[in-house]
């Protein structure tokens, strides 16, 4: 599956024509919600990290391939119903599709972000599929450099004991990105 996400990005990267292909690098924190599978969270926030490339399809329409390392800081901790504290740790492997509104020559950028992913889990011991919704506010500073302020929701459904459970996780944070 990731060979063809990476087929995918290249191939897009390729057809750009807004200002080309762009990376980026964002930090923030994030929140992890377990729908009530542990006893108890005792920490449940922790700063976070993304790294992401992506391309311009046209002015309205853009993909994003991108890691995310939702645990860079700490781990969330949490207690189980044997009363056992766990470390949980989670990063994603995603890519997007994002929605652009540009006001003012192109220097204001909304947009709107989903995406589905592969969610890697530590110490819940799963691995799985992440849906991605997300929205955010970029401000261009000249033809290369610019700035967001972003919220993305990673969604991962989860069973334990035969219960279907929605975990997700929070992320708002501030990215810098070089367009070419």
């Amino acid at each position: 599956m990731k060979i063809i996400l990476s087929i995918l990005l290249f191939c897009t990267l390729l057809a750009a024509d807004r200002s080309g292909p762009y990376i980026g690098f964002g930090y923030g924190l994030s929140q992890f919600d377990d729908d009530g599978i542990y006893k108890e969270l005792k920490d449940s926030e922790s700063t976070s990290m993304t790294l992401y490339g992506g391309a311009y399809i046209n002015k309205y329409l853009s993909v994003e391939l991108a890691y995310v390392n939702m645990t860079a800081g700490n781990a969330y901790k949490a207690v189980d119903a044997t009363n056992v504290e766990k470390d949980l740790s989670f990063s994603s492997l995603n890519v997007s599709t994002l929605a652009h509104y540009a006001f003012f020559d192109d220097t204001l950028d909304f947009y709107g972000k989903f995406g589905v992913g592969d969610m890697t889990a530590g110490g819940v011991g799963s691995t799985g599929f992440t849906m991605l919704l997300g929205t955010g506010v970029g401000v261009r500073f000249n033809d290369m450099l610019s700035m967001k302020v972003a919220y993305d929701r990673y969604i991962t459904d989860y069973e334990k004991d035969g219960l279907k459970n929605e975990m997700h996780v929070d992320f708002l944070y501030t990215a810098f990105e070089v367009q070419f």
